[in-house]
């Protein structure tokens, strides 16, 4: 369990700082503090090690996710803690944040990959927006696409932040996106037309 928490770490640093075609394994090893052989016991190849890079990532994203969901029974507030919760991770794990957003730019082959090591997560967002749905809190709506929007607009917004270098307000962060994303941009009805 240690090595691939070193592996990990070591794959996360050397990939954000030279892409996933320009790294080597060579380099992941050294910087994962493990021997060449090691790598390559647990590792096929670069691929299967962006694969297991992806999947760790994305399942401690997902896990992060879950525990914040489940201090609500309410949709809506699971919501708020979704949204939160990926801007805590995003900004604890910068340097995976910006492999997973150009992991999705990626090669086509990674694309499909990267799609599908996604969909636990966009499943878990999906769960949320159905339940809102069903208790008549969020109105009807395709929740794949929902998930997917919400995922994005999180990503983005934080990924700008994190790539200015900036520290982030995450209470604030938190409380714009989740009201962009559950009214838009749009204001309350007795306020429009009051200019």
């Amino acid at each position: 369990m240690r090595k691939a928490k070193q592996i990990f770490q070591g794959a996360v640093d050397v990939f954000a700082e030279k892409g996933f075609d320009r790294a080597t394994m060579d380099e992941v090893a050294e910087r994962s503090g493990v021997a060449k052989g090691t790598l390559y016991y647990h590792f096929g190849g670069k691929e299967d090690l962006i694969r297991f890079l992806m999947e760790e990532g994305v399942g401690q994203l997902t896990e992060h996710v879950e525990q914040a969901r489940n201090q609500s029974a309410d949709p809506v507030e699971q919501l708020r803690r979704a949204i939160e919760a990926q801007i805590v991770f995003f900004d604890q794990n910068r340097e995976f944040c910006q492999l997973l957003l150009k992991g999705v730019w990626s090669t086509s082959d990674r694309q499909i990959q990267f799609r599908e090591i996604m969909q636990k997560y966009f499943n878990q967002l999906q769960e949320i927006i159905n339940a809102g749905i069903a208790h008549k809190q969020l109105r009807e709506m395709p929740a794949e696409w929902a998930a997917v929007s919400l995922f994005g607009m999180v990503s983005i917004v934080s990924l700008r932040v994190i790539l200015q270098g900036r520290p982030i307000d995450r209470k604030e962060l938190t409380e714009f996106l989740f009201q962009q994303y559950l009214y838009g941009a749009s204001l309350p009805e007795e306020k429009q037309g009051t200019c």
